[in-house]
């Protein structure tokens, strides 16, 4: 029976391991977006100034690669708490009520998620299986944006999942600041 219970800790190490990987890696998809629409908008802003001839389809480049930016980061904001929340509520709480709250927290967040994963992998669906393109002079697709967004959604549901399994375990330091920044390095 023990060799049975340390192989599935370290199975769910790994898990754990994985979906923190899986964060990490959205978010420097998303950071990887926000420079690319940083050279799209300082090549249309000076096309536009200097030469009169602004890049073909920027606004629609710059919609869809705003909703890569910003789904694919929804993971990593989960994991550092960095979503809104109302401090001057939950603040006054210590001990077991702090620990309901947060996890009366997590399952909306993972409800909330859910829907969004569920929904956006629908319209992901629809938009690749129609080629879905955008409307600017160039048409490039955008279902690869909605593809983004769905998987960007699903990996904040296994973050929120993941932090409600330690909560639950009794492992409420996941939360705390100090243990966000050792995990991450910082």
């Amino acid at each position: 029976m023990t060799a049975f219970f340390k192989s599935m800790t370290a199975f769910f190490r790994s898990l754990d391991a994985l979906i923190r990987w899986l964060g990490t890696a959205s978010l420097a998809v998303a950071a990887v977006f926000i420079g690319l629409l940083a050279i799209v908008g300082t090549a249309d802003s000076i096309g536009t100034q200097i030469f009169a001839m602004p890049v073909p389809s920027a606004l629609e480049m710059s919609q869809a690669g705003m909703v890569v930016v910003v789904f694919m980061g929804l993971a990593y904001a989960q994991r550092r708490r960095g979503h809104v929340t109302v401090d001057i509520f939950t603040g006054r709480f210590e001990g077991g009520m702090k620990v309901v709250f947060t996890a009366l927290a997590l399952v909306a967040a993972i409800a909330f998620f859910s829907f969004l994963a569920w929904r956006s992998g629908i319209a992901a669906w629809e938009s690749y299986q129609i080629d879905e393109r955008s409307w600017g002079l160039t048409r490039f697709p955008i279902w690869p944006s909605k593809i983004a967004l769905s998987f960007g959604c699903i990996v904040a549901l296994l973050e929120s999942l993941r932090q409600f399994v330690h909560l639950c375990l009794g492992n409420p330091d996941v939360y705390e600041a100090h243990a966000i920044d050792e995990d991450a390095g910082i």
